[in-house]
């Protein structure tokens, strides 16, 4: 069986290798075995595989967050999965062809539907829905505001919010920038800067704006604050520009301003099944409605590796670098 392993930290492309390993075996009573049909490479695969993440494994060491594929086999007392069910394995270390999981490590899938976009869906729609809802706060056209708008994540959360009703202002870096928000459905897009607040509270008319949502850190980060109306809560979940967080001590004290942060793995760990089985039952009907779609730049065999994650690393690409396991590069 083919499997991506690593045995040193490093750039991603040099160290992650596709070797033969010994097979998976048979699932025991609660156990399933699916045969991987695709994965996609996060941020946070590379970042693991560059020894760079929040948690990192101990090596040598096999990666993967996300994949898709259908069901090989059941062990005996699996009642409600059945060969040849297509399933999301919500375990880690993905990058296989098969993967011997507890039955509740998978999420089944719609048997129809785009395989690509079914493999893209444990990270990035599950981070900006649970954004989304974060302390149920936000109403049907109640605004938020984000930097990294064109992110993945970005992405989602303006799709995500147009099916809630809720209203998008999007911080971009670059004028040329902003048709392409529009495009994907934002509702407003500003230039980030000076005076951001300022072209903010323009746009929507000064109507209350309660949550940000912050990818990128550093001076964005307080930035966004300021955008907010008195009480209103940034959660940061990323950081793009490399920076810690920074917020002046006048946002949090005399505006009431907080700033919290956001890891999936972390919330996913204290959600219970039902809870997670519902995150992921309302994603897959988002994407089976086509109201959430997931852009894919290329896609490569499960021997090209170096090359995925060399692309994967470029920047500028358009959709996220797809992994085909049973299959040939596209």
């Amino acid at each position: 069986m083919k499997q991506i392993r690593f045995e040193k930290f490093g750039p991603p492309s040099q160290v992650a290798k596709c070797v033969t390993v010994a097979a998976v075996g048979e699932p025991s009573a609660w156990e399933v075995v699916v045969d991987i049909e695709a994965f996609p490479i996060n941020p946070a695969d590379l970042a693991t595989l560059a020894g760079r993440y929040g948690s990192l494994p101990k090596l040598p060491a096999a990666i993967g967050m996300e994949a898709v594929g259908r069901v090989a086999r059941c062990g005996e007392a699996v009642k409600d999965l059945q060969v040849g069910d297509r399933v999301m394995v919500t375990a880690n270390n993905n990058w296989a062809q098969q993967r011997k999981v507890p039955a509740a490590a998978v999420h089944k899938l719609p048997a129809e539907g785009d395989l690509h976009q079914f493999a893209l869906m444990k990270v990035n729609p599950a981070t900006a829905l649970l954004l989304l809802e974060h302390d149920g706060q936000l109403k049907p056209k109640d605004w938020l505001i984000q930097n990294a708008p064109l992110s993945s994540v970005g992405r989602c959360i303006i799709q995500i919010a147009r099916v809630q009703g809720l209203r998008t202002i999007n911080v971009v870096r670059r004028p040329e920038s902003i048709d392409h928000v529009k495009r994907f459905g934002g509702d407003v897009a500003v230039v980030d800067g000076p005076q951001l607040e300022q072209r903010v509270r323009e746009a929507i008319k000064n109507q209350p704006l309660r949550l940000g949502l912050d990818a990128v850190a550093g001076a964005s980060t307080s930035r966004l604050a300021a955008c907010l109306s008195e009480g209103g809560t940034i959660v940061n979940y990323g950081m793009l520009s490399g920076e810690e967080c920074c917020i002046g001590g006048d946002q949090l004290i005399f505006r009431g301003i907080r700033l919290e942060g956001f890891w999936l793995s972390k919330r996913l760990n204290r959600m219970t099944l039902p809870q997670r089985t519902a995150l992921y039952d309302a994603i897959s009907e988002m994407i089976a409605r086509k109201t959430l779609h997931f852009e894919v730049d290329s896609s490569f065999a499960m021997d090209e590796i170096a090359a995925a994650l060399a692309r994967a690393e470029e920047p500028g690409r358009s959709g996220k670098v797809i992994v085909s396991v049973a299959g040939q590069s596209a």
